[in-house]
């Protein structure tokens, strides 16, 4: 474009600042604002008149004719151009069978819109005009929301068909106020007492209210639309509500979709997103205009469950009154008060702008409007669009690669169940409300509760000899670069659990096991199992003296060891046993091992018997036992929640004397997984990382602290 041809240089406002931000940094994405309506037109259409009456518009209005970029100094600017070609399109569809038309219309619709705009370049709307049959046409109108907001378009259309009886001589119509006195109003007002109300509603804020928790980038090139229409018994009982307590039905909408993210996110001080009209009443004929004057702005809501409804939406009302006068002010800048980068991912839109009656209002008899649907779109992942009139219409705008169809389902049937409730009374308390239908409740209350499942009757040893006879050279333990195969764990366990039958422990005993972390451990374990005691885990870092009062409050009859010399101090009685390598491969005794084949089966063994007993420090300082039998680590290995694959290589890091060593060991080993043992040494995270990669650990059991600094 030449620069004589630059009418006007003027500044943005602040969604249009927004806007065009987005574009710029998301350019290789999707235009999510490109705005298309779709008017169908019913009689006979002149259509060279339409298109002159199209072009005079174009001519009239000079937010309609720019374009926009960054100067040198960063900041953006719109250049208003003084002449400009409409892009302009006809096509012809008349002589395709009446389906095929409709999905070629579609597909023409939604062919330009996934065109988008380049925003340098102006104009940002194009027509395109299709003949479907010699009676109805059907003009597809797209345009980037950076020009125009609704209410805009109601302003546009009731124009476009006054011209297009005028044939585009727009001598007749009145004098187009400039969007240009809004802009300049918009840099008279006071920024800074701004700032102050906005930090003023949002202090104390813990963070933004998030409905999307996924951390997913959304990638779908625009979103799926849920259309819910409102019954008109329901939509009269709204309004005759709203007006019997002075409340707005936007106020109503707003407070029902602060209790649903609420519920949906656990919190009692929830923030969202709502447009706003942005047109002040100051200025002289502002309903008038053409631009984008909307803004969108945060709206805060605190709950509690004991504030009755009418008490809450009062609230709201009045809160946003208090802010009327700071709804100017960009969200940019609102953030930055805040001290939130974010502080909403849903958006609320009340749309009240005629756009169907501002056309139909000026058509002349030959020529009806007999359809108008309008595609706009925000990046927000979740938009509600409210459209009263005929009933009340919510369409729920949701990224599809975050949201399932599923949930939007579920998510309007609860906005229509809370709004059910205001309209029924405003009496009942916030905490009252209930969100749920009935098939989700006998799903919370019963469904999720039905979690009972039949045990088999059975101890631990008998599941994995079940996993031995199933897998025997299938890899059960691996420890410093060697794996123990399920057989030889077992022949292992069963050695030792002879010795230990030998001398005198059966069902009922306790066998207090002090050993370092490795494979070994883990024969011990069982071995203990399989002779029919329950085995006492002893801490290596524990001091002599709690070692030796948990000796004496469990009664072990045998301690097994890696280090007997360091036991004396505390064994209290019982028998010490140094476990080493020949005594459970019986390597280098000459032990006949023919002469024991099989599994070591002891009578008196019941589900019920005591596995373990662990011990705490206890709230007094004094350790204290917790007793575990059999039946509990069986649940809890055979737990559905595992799944049947995630839980197949687990890390054991975890001290044998801590719960964890539970998962660790019994989850894997009981399902035919494996258990990647970690050295005995204390494990950083960096050799944890290492761990995981090279024992291919598919799950690890970690405080949340410490996942997140292996996250990092």
């Amino acid at each position: 474009m030449k620069r004589s041809n630059i009418e006007d240089l003027l500044p943005l406002s602040p969604l249009q600042e927004g806007l065009f931000f987005h574009s710029v940094y998301d350019s290789e994405a999707a235009d999510t604002y490109a705005v298309q309506v779709v008017i169908r037109l019913a009689g006979k259409l002149d259509t060279g008149a339409l298109r002159l009456a199209a072009e005079a518009m174009l001519a009239r209005h000079a937010s309609l004719r720019v374009r926009f970029r960054y100067r040198k100094s960063g900041k953006p600017i719109q250049m208003v151009m003084g002449e400009v070609e409409l892009p302009w399109r006809e096509v012809d569809l008349e002589h395709l069978e009446s389906a095929e038309r409709d999905a070629e219309l579609a597909r023409i619709a939604e062919e330009d819109r996934a065109r988008g705009f380049d925003l340098s370049k102006a104009p940002l709307l194009r027509c395109t005009l299709v003949r479907m049959r010699e009676d109805e046409h059907c003009l597809i109108w797209s345009n980037h929301h950076i020009l125009l907001d609704g209410w805009s378009n109601a302003v546009l259309f009731r124009e476009l068909f006054t011209l297009y009886k005028c044939r585009g001589d727009d001598s007749q119509l009145p004098f187009v106020p400039s969007y240009r006195d809004y802009l300049a109003w918009i840099a008279r007002q006071d920024t800074g007492a701004a700032e102050t109300a906005w930090q003023e509603a949002l202090a104390d804020l813990d963070g933004p209210t998030r409905i999307d928790i996924s951390g997913k980038k959304q990638t779908a090139a625009a979103p799926d639309r849920l259309t819910h229409t409102v019954s008109q018994e329901l939509a009269d009982a709204l309004s005759a509500t709203a007006r019997a307590h002075d409340l707005t039905l936007n106020t109503l909408i707003q407070g029902a979709w602060a209790i649903l993210l609420s519920r949906m996110t656990g919190r009692d001080d929830v923030v969202f997103g709502a447009t706003v009209a942005g047109r002040p009443p100051e200025i002289p004929s502002v309903d008038k205009m053409v631009g984008l004057f909307i803004n969108t702005l945060p709206v805060r809501i605190r709950l509690d469950s004991a504030q009755s409804l009418g008490e809450l939406l009062t609230q709201v009302q009045d809160q946003q009154a208090r802010l009327m006068d700071h709804q100017h002010l960009g969200l940019s800048r609102i953030q930055r008060a805040s001290g939130h980068e974010e502080l909403f991912d849903t958006v609320v839109v009340f749309e009240n702008y005629p756009v169907e009656s501002a056309a139909s209002a000026a058509l002349d008899e030959e020529v009806q409007v007999a359809d108008i649907s309008v595609r706009d779109a925000t990046h927000y992942p979740v938009s509600l669009m409210v459209v009263p009139g005929r009933g009340l219409e919510l369409r729920l705008d949701y990224q599809p690669d975050l949201f399932e169809r599923e949930w939007a389902e579920v998510l309007a049937s609860r906005l229509v169940r809370v709004l059910g409730a205001m309209a029924a009374g405003l009496d009942v308390p916030v905490g009252r409300v209930d969100v749920l239908g009935e098939a989700e409740r006998q799903q919370v209350l019963s469904g999720w509760n039905d979690t009972a499942r039949r045990m088999p009757d059975v101890v631990l040893p008998e599941l994995f000899e079940a996993q031995v006879e199933r897998a025997p050279d299938a890899a059960a333990v691996v420890f410093d670069g060697h794996e123990l195969t399920y057989g030889e764990l077992n022949a292992r366990a069963n050695r030792l659990a002879r010795h230990l039958v030998g001398l005198g422990v059966g069902p009922g005993d306790a066998v207090a096991v002090w050993m370092e972390r490795s494979a070994d451990l883990i024969a011990v374990l069982l071995a203990v199992l399989k002779a029919g005691g329950f085995y006492v885990p002893l801490h290596e870092g524990y001091p002599v003296e709690r070692l030796r009062s948990v000796m004496r409050d469990c009664g072990a009859r045998v301690l097994l060891t890696d280090r007997p010399d360091q036991a004396d101090g505390f064994a209290e009685g019982a028998r010490v046993v140094e476990v080493t390598g020949e005594v459970l491969t019986g390597a280098g005794t000459g032990a006949d091992d023919d002469a024991h084949e099989g599994n070591v089966v002891v009578g008196g063994r019941h589900p019920l018997q005591l596995a373990y007993v662990m011990y705490t420090s206890g709230s007094t300082g004094e350790p204290k036992g917790v007793a575990v039998p059999h039946r509990g680590v069986v649940e809890l290995a055979l737990d559905r929640s595992w799944g049947d694959t995630a839980h197949q290589r687990v890390l054991m890091h975890a001290p044998h004397a801590f719960d964890a060593s539970d998962y660790e060991i019994w989850v894997p080993l009981l399902s035919g997984g494996r258990v990647v043992v970690a050295p005995n040494e204390q494990v950083d995270t960096q050799a944890l990382r290492g761990l995981v990669a090279s024992g291919g650990v598919s799950a690890v059991h970690v405080t949340a602290g410490l996942f997140r600094v292996i996250a990092e």
